[in-house]
């Protein structure tokens, strides 16, 4: 793969085993509903869940919309697409939609929300991105988007220097790692209304993580940023403190809402 394209190659094409570790990680969980909440999904909604990945959270809000509303999965990878839409069979108020990744395959103003986690860190021009969100949203309609900052990450017992290292060699795999503290600038540019920005900050300690860490190094991996033996000592390292119990890993999330005038 090129690195000056890896950002968003890397989502096209995706190895065996990242796609088994997304399957694991995107499942639908209880604490999903508290997180969509400032989306304020309702019965009735239309909902552009950009990113979806596998499907599961555009699955879960298809069951909030219920039978008058539709939500609208969409992806740049034809795998998940593909998987989604097998696993949405029988259910008419949910559909998969490929993207090309410049472009929303919706009509404009289609939808009542707009809901984005952890994609625009990815994208080749953000504000492009915003400005086919704002397109494909009705007026007063309401956009969740959710995003980290990988400057803020932290691993324990890898330390500070070394948490900075490995993830430095790792930002290959993103087009903007620090999209977190930019976006709500992003979105007031773009024109949104009512711009609002919190941060959450959940902690790990049993090794849920590790599917993320592991996604980092095959990024590393890719390219040779780091030493393989030195990031399969530092897997191990990891692997010996969740053991121990000495494990930490925190990631904040920046949520930003806004609407469209």
């Amino acid at each position: 793969m090129d690195k000056n394209t890896y950002f968003t190659d890397h989502w096209q094409d995706i190895e065996p085993a990242r796609i088994a570790r997304y399957e694991q990680m995107f499942q639908w969980r209880d604490e999903h509903a508290a997180m969509l909440q400032p989306l304020q999904p309702e019965a009735g909604c239309r909902i552009l869940d950009y990113g979806c990945g596998p499907g599961f959270v555009s699955m879960g809000l298809a069951e909030v919309v219920g039978e008058t509303g539709h939500v609208y999965g969409v992806d740049l990878n034809a795998q998940f697409v593909a998987d989604s839409a097998r696993r949405a069979e029988g259910k008419p108020n949910v559909t998969f939609h490929q993207t090309n990744g410049y472009e929303v395959p919706l009509d404009d103003g289609a939808v009542h929300r707009v809901f984005c986690k952890n994609v625009l860190e990815y994208v080749a021009d953000p504000a492009q991105t915003l400005d086919e969100f704002k397109r494909v949203l009705a007026k007063d309609g309401r956009m969740l988007l959710i995003d980290s900052d990988w400057r803020f990450v932290l691993v324990e017992p890898w330390g500070q220097a070394r948490t900075e290292r490995f993830f430095e060699a790792a930002a290959i795999a993103f087009k903007t790692p620090t999209i977190g503290r930019a976006l709500r600038a992003l979105v007031q540019m773009a024109g949104f209304e009512q711009v609002e920005v919190s941060i959450r900050a959940g902690v790990d300690t049993t090794g849920g993580s590790l599917a993320v860490i592991r996604n980092m190094a095959s990024y590393i991996a890719e390219f040779e940023r780091l030493p393989h033996e030195e990031v399969d000592e530092m897997l191990a390292e990891l692997e010996a403190a969740i053991e121990s119990g000495k494990y930490m890993f925190s990631l904040p999330q920046f949520f930003i809402t806004a609407s469209r005038p």
